[in-house]
């Protein structure tokens, strides 16, 4: 009776922990099946995400889900972008934070992690129309954070109910994967950095 006992105390102190094992995004090799990471949470791939052109998997259901040391909630989305809506390869993944203190967070980790990067946009100061000071959106690359993959962070801001509310945005691309449909840049990456410098 007591093995029993054990057994089952064993079983229910550790269904939680699995329960509540999440997917850590930052470890992603892009050789996964990105149905698989985002299971039924995952929409059709046949429209095209706005920044890199490719296609992707979206949810905003990310309890499952990681960044490094961050949790995400449910103000984050994750989009697996695909190669093509035919072969559906993971190409690379955008993870994003929108709230101020997910913001501040994600970017205090990055820059800490990742070390100097190259300022493709910098953060001006703007009014508005109140004539109080607000700044503008802001952008930076990290290449070849590991073989072949670079990352891009862009923040934002908006106004929502006369509040300025921060996000942030984290791309990992491949250096190689091609836009979607036919352009005069040869990489995604080159056509998201295009975007972001002036």
């Amino acid at each position: 009776m007591k093995r029993v006992l054990m057994f089952l105390l064993t079983a229910f102190i550790g269904y939680p922990c699995m329960a509540q094992q999440r997917v850590d995004l930052e470890k992603l090799t892009f050789k996964e099946d990105p149905g698989g990471i985002i299971k039924k949470h995952k929409k059709a791939a046949d429209r095209a995400e706005p920044l890199t052109s490719l296609p992707s998997y979206t949810t905003y259901e990310v309890s499952e889900f990681n960044f490094g040391p961050i949790p995400l909630t449910e103000h984050c989305f994750v989009s697996l972008l695909l190669n093509s809506t035919v072969e559906k390869k993971m190409v690379g993944l955008i993870v994003g934070f929108q709230t101020i203190a997910e913001s501040k967070a994600i970017n205090t980790y990055i820059f800490k992690h990742y070390g100097k990067p190259v300022t493709l946009q910098t953060e001006k100061q703007l009014m508005d129309s109140n004539n109080k000071p607000y700044p503008s959106g802001s952008a930076y690359l990290w290449r070849n954070i590991r073989p072949g993959v670079s990352l891009v962070l862009s923040k934002s801001y908006e106004f929502q109910n006369d509040k300025l509310v921060e996000g942030t945005d984290l791309l990992f691309i491949n250096n190689n994967a091609k836009p979607a449909y036919k352009t005069y840049f040869k990489t995604v990456l080159e056509r998201v950095i295009k975007t972001y410098t002036p």
